[in-house]
């Protein structure tokens, strides 16, 4: 018997081997999750569709995650990242450049200067006409000098169906019109003038979303007279288009 335990006893000078071992353990762990994480998982995607399909339809026949996602993941062939791709929303901002570019081309030629201007977003191809272009100081009334972008804007929009949001804004300069008592109606008064003409010269009425910010959105300071009429602007959000049956609100289900 006194053998066997010799034969078990620890020598204290080995007892290093424990904590060793120990910390090789706990290094290939950490090597494991790091390499998990820079893996794409489609898997988790899947659960985590099923997750969002259950959250937003309530166990209803809405379809917010569609089946049809393109869930591949991958590369292109020129090595760049390929997006997951769904249904309805575009893949990228490929029409909406030619778009704003055909745009920016129409408008540059009238030698408008800083004073229109064409981007691309998240939301669609936006385009802001400055106060100096398109309204005189406190008033909502088109001039006429506003009305040849305007007409090239229309031209813009005849041939598309999709959504446009109007945003009217001002600078931090108080309303002095009457009519206008504050910067929030007189604001919302110049995006409801460029609705009216839109929809009078032939745009459908219910593609348009009219809203006022007065003040509260600036994109320059308000720290000088060039900034401020920049500020107070009219936005046009030609609105990208998403499919249907991605979304359905025509059978809402309320919890119980």
């Amino acid at each position: 018997m006194a053998h066997r335990e010799e034969e078990h006893e620890e020598h204290p000078d080995e007892r290093w081997l424990v904590s060793y071992a120990d910390f090789i353990t706990l290094l290939m762990v950490l090597f494991v999750i790091l390499y998990s994480m820079g893996q794409v998982n489609v898997e988790k995607y899947k659960m985590l569709a099923d997750s969002m399909r259950t959250a937003f339809t309530l166990g209803g026949a809405s379809q917010v995650v569609d089946s049809q996602i393109d869930q591949a993941g991958g590369t292109m062939e020129d090595g760049t990242s390929k997006p997951i791709v769904v249904p309805g929303i575009p893949e990228g901002p490929t029409q909406s450049e030619e778009v704003a570019g055909q745009l920016t081309a129409m408008l540059s030629s009238q030698n408008l200067g800083n004073q229109v201007s064409v981007q691309t977003n998240i939301e669609g191809v936006l385009i802001s006409l400055s106060e100096r272009l398109i309204f005189q100081n406190d008033h909502a009334d088109l001039p006429p000098e506003a009305l040849p972008v305007l007409n090239t804007i229309v031209e813009m929009l005849r041939p598309i169906q999709n959504k446009v949001r109007l945003v009217g804004h001002t600078s931090n300069v108080p309303s002095s019109n009457p009519l206008y008592p504050t910067n929030w109606e007189l604001s919302l008064a110049r995006a409801v003038s460029v609705a009216k003409y839109l929809i009078n010269s032939g745009i459908a009425p219910d593609r348009f979303i009219v809203s006022g910010q007065g003040e509260y959105a600036p994109i320059f300071p308000n720290d000088t007279e060039e900034h401020k009429q920049l500020n107070a602007r009219v936005e046009i959000i030609i609105i990208y288009k998403v499919d249907s049956a991605i979304i359905n609100l025509n059978t809402p289900n309320i919890a119980p």
